[in-house]
């Protein structure tokens, strides 16, 4: 064991002093300058310049890495000694880290000073043969840090304030440096698995700055649009935007510059360097940080679900056109069968009176037969007509309480094909407070289908302008649901809006003219009213009023 010679500290001189401040500027400049990485290793070297400027025999640099572990991450000892072990500050010594987590100083001039709860760290301080100690706290930014300590297989005197002070100076030096460097380090590892995720992820990820350019691609962005990464650093968003939403991209983005939002998610089609269009799911953030301010963008490749998505669209709204048909064919064969014999049975009739009449003299009794006969098929054709017109009427369809904006969503999605096939936008503003109405579904759907459709057919014709067919729905009066479909087409003349609903009234060169006057029929079978008007400088108008269902409803159709 190492006898020390009687500590320096006990009553220093001014030479003394001034040494010591000499040896805490040497340790300042150096700490001043020293890298990242070589922080450790010059803690090292000055706790044992310390050791040796004090005295003491041995010292140990403590790192406080939450609030409770603690670690020896240098020790140091003189010839001779052997230093503390690194790693864990060993559980014996747990007095010593609640003083110094405290912010107090522990000073241990001899086995008499340590305190009764401090029994575990006399009886280690014994088994190593140290007499004397002095650990110093170390804050930085408001909590303990670290500890610089030192102990002596000796007895000490007092320990000067002046040289705890600028003990704790140097210390915080030191412990500031080893922030700087776990700081740094933090921050390495921290680019490191971002610039892994970024290069590695099958998900496509591009930078650009406050110009809107481009400052970084990942290979999977590269990939999808077919451009270099130096390519794209030439480009801004709205550079690899489809004509058409262009637009809407430049108004999403300054917003975005502007701090009026801080992300956007939206589905948008991309150009690539082939000339193809691709459809992406694509989103745009701001980027936290406290440098240029900078923005991350991620995107998606959506095409073939996209388009396997308008496949679908398309076979959904050619089965309804089919179905459409399709009933409309039935129901003509259907009244065609039912009245053909009533009307062959009235021919034939009249044909049997001429004759009769024509006899000599005229068998009057056969004309009076026939002309019943005419009588009571024409009776039958009558009720085969209301039969007819009994499809229409409330009574003989089966109605439910309706959610008449799903049934808009439903029927939009049918004709949403169609209309992105034609360049055609489609456009819903849904009052989301509306009671439900009183109806048949199907026959609600057929009037929507038929309006929408007309519309979309209206709007091909128009070679330039904007195409959008805009639907609202709203509480009318106090009991009613209004909903308006308007078109930019070319719109309606005004001989046209009183004509537009008779049966066979057609401005479609290959139309029939009985959509629109079987849609008012429907409408007005459900107690509504179905009516046009011109839109102002384009389009058409069509108003939908269908009275909301009442309780006396819910109690029939219950």
């Amino acid at each position: 064991m190492k006898v020390a010679p009687t500590s320096r500290v006990s009553d220093p001189s001014i030479e003394e002093l001034l040494e010591f401040e000499h040896l805490l500027f040497e340790l300042s400049v150096r700490f001043a300058n020293v890298s990242a990485d070589q922080v450790v290793e010059a803690i090292e070297s000055a706790l044992l310049g310390l050791v040796r400027f004090l005295d003491f025999d041995r010292g140990a640099f403590w790192e406080f890495i939450d609030e409770r572990q603690q670690h020896f991450i240098c020790t140091v000892a003189v010839e001779g000694v052997e230093a503390p072990r690194r790693g864990p500050v060993p559980a014996d010594l747990a007095w010593f880290a609640e003083e110094l987590r405290a912010g107090r100083s522990v000073v241990i001039r001899s086995d008499k000073d340590i305190p009764p709860e401090a029994a575990a760290a006399a009886e280690y301080n014994r088994r190593s043969g140290i007499r004397s100690i002095l650990v110093v706290p170390l804050p930085v930014d408001g909590r303990v840090a670290a500890a610089i300590g030192f102990g002596a297989f000796r007895s000490t005197r007092e320990w000067p304030p002046e040289f705890i002070a600028r003990l704790t100076v140097i210390g915080e030096v030191m412990a500031q440096a080893l922030l700087r460097k776990r700081s740094e380090a933090a921050l390495r590892a921290s680019e490191g698995r971002w610039r892994s995720i970024f290069e590695t992820s099958t998900l496509a990820i591009s930078v650009f700055d406050q110009d809107l350019r481009y400052t970084a691609t990942n290979p999977a962005f590269q990939a999808i649009l077919g451009y270099s990464d130096d390519e794209i650093r030439q480009f801004t968003p709205l550079d690899l935007t489809v004509g058409d939403e262009r637009g809407a991209v430049d108004n999403r983005l300054a917003a975005l510059r502007e701090g009026k939002i801080d992300h956007y998610a939206v589905e948008r089609q991309y150009r690539r360097k082939d000339g193809t269009v691709i459809w992406a799911q694509a989103s745009v953030a701001r980027a936290s940080q406290s440098g240029p301010e900078m923005f991350i963008g991620t995107m998606i490749d959506i095409t073939e679900s996209k388009r396997a998505q308008e496949s679908l669209l398309a076979a959904r709204s050619e089965l309804a056109r089919v179905s459409q048909l399709t009933a409309i064919g039935q129901m003509a064969a259907s009244i065609a069968h039912e009245i053909k014999q009533p009307i062959t049975s009235i021919v034939m009739g009249a044909s049997a009176a001429s004759r009769w009449l024509a006899k000599e003299p005229p068998n009057l009794k056969e004309v009076r037969a026939c002309l019943d006969l005419i009588g009571k098929n024409g009776d039958r054709a009558n009720q085969v007509i209301d039969g007819v017109r009994a499809v229409f009427q409330n009574e003989r369809q089966e109605k439910e309480f309706l959610d008449i904006n799903e049934i808009i969503r439903e029927t939009f999605e049918l004709v949403r094909g169609e209309a992105q096939k034609k360049g055609i936008v489609l456009q819903s503003e849904l009052s989301e407070d509306l009671r439900p109405v009183f109806g048949n579904r199907i026959q609600l759907q057929q009037v929507m289908l038929n309006l929408f459709s007309n519309a979309i057919e209206a709007m091909d014709a128009v070679a330039n302008g904007i195409r959008q067919l805009r639907v609202t729905s709203t509480s009318f009066a106090p009991e009613s649901v209004l909903i308006t479909v308007a078109d930019t087409g070319p719109g309606l003349s005004a001989k046209d809006v009183g004509r537009i609903f008779d049966p066979f009234f057609t401005t479609k060169s290959q139309g029939m003219g009985m959509g629109l006057s079987i849609c008012r029929s429907l409408i007005e079978a459900h107690n509504g009213r179905l009516s046009a008007r011109s839109g102002g400088k384009q389009g058409a108008v069509f108003e939908i009023t269908l009275p909301a269902g009442n309780l006396s409803q819910l109690m029939e159709s219950a």
